[in-house]
């Protein structure tokens, strides 16, 4: 099973190749420019500098999920002192999945949003990403809204999880 942690900068490069991996796993899922955009962010000159101020900001929270030394999974977001944390993005490498590393990666944020003040966990979803929506219902989200032709022209939906 995956050791599931707090981002360092020393896993700037490895967050960076998930990252790549996960995004063209989506290819017969998600538009082709979203996928690319995505792609493109991780490659820009200024990527690795962007990361390290990401995963320094203390609003943020940035966890990857690490097996036999490699990243294969992170997630992404941000809670701040509004009570809300923001799930941005989780992504598990598709060599990866169905082994309880996303369900570990969103238990784990969800804990860290806990500590941080958090009252409320939200996200989006595409619903063609069936396997996502399944985990997040299960885990307890409840759907709050739809975003019709959000992203690329496609519907999200918003997700939230209330924490007691």
């Amino acid at each position: 099973m995956a050791n599931v942690r707090i981002a360092t900068v020393e896993d700037i490069r490895g967050l960076m190749d998930c990252h790549t991996l996960v995004w063209q796993s989506l290819g017969e899922v998600l538009p082709a420019d979203w996928i690319q955009e995505e792609i493109d962010l991780v490659h820009r000159t200024e990527a690795e500098e962007m990361l390290r101020r990401v995963i320094e900001d203390p609003e943020r929270i940035t966890l990857v999920a690490v097996e036999e030394g490699k990243i294969v999974g992170f997630a992404m977001g941000r809670s701040d002192k509004s009570s809300l944390s923001w799930l941005s993005f989780m992504g598990v490498s598709s060599s990866h999945r169905r082994r309880g590393i996303g369900r570990g990666l969103v238990q784990k944020y969800v804990e860290e949003s806990r500590l941080r003040g958090a009252r409320k966990v939200s996200l989006n979803t595409a619903p063609e990403l069936e396997p996502a929506v399944k985990l997040y219902v299960d885990m307890g989200f409840i759907p709050e809204g739809l975003l019709r032709r959000h992203r690329y022209g496609m519907d999200l939906i918003v997700y939230s999880k209330f924490l007691g």
